[in-house]
């Protein structure tokens, strides 16, 4: 499922590649192993960082051509310290910023 990019800078280069910030709301339904952004100003994406709030934490699960897929997980109480957020979780309340380079 892909999330709607609702804000991104234009991107700027460093050297061959380019930078982009894109600021999104998560999906309204969370797929275990994460949900995915395209970025649509790179052709293709070489690395990426996501960060969020609201008690939640966001990694970068995986990158294929300008897509990037973000796994989200929140405190896990007693089971650990962290834990995936369950199936069919509603994030759409919560922003995702996700800083790309590519090109």
């Amino acid at each position: 499922m892909a999330a709607v990019v609702f804000g991104t800078t234009k991107p700027y280069g460093i050297g061959k590649f380019k930078c982009a910030l894109v600021i999104t709301s998560g999906p309204a339904s969370y797929t275990t192993g994460g949900f995915t952004v395209t970025v649509s100003e790179l052709s293709k994406v070489h690395g990426a960082v996501a960060v969020t709030s609201g008690g939640y934490v966001a990694s970068v699960a995986g990158v294929s051509d300008n897509t990037v897929t973000i796994a989200v997980y929140e405190n896990a109480g007693t089971a650990g310290p962290l834990a995936e957020v369950g199936a069919g979780t509603d994030l759409s309340s919560v922003t995702f910023y996700i800083f790309v380079v590519g090109e």
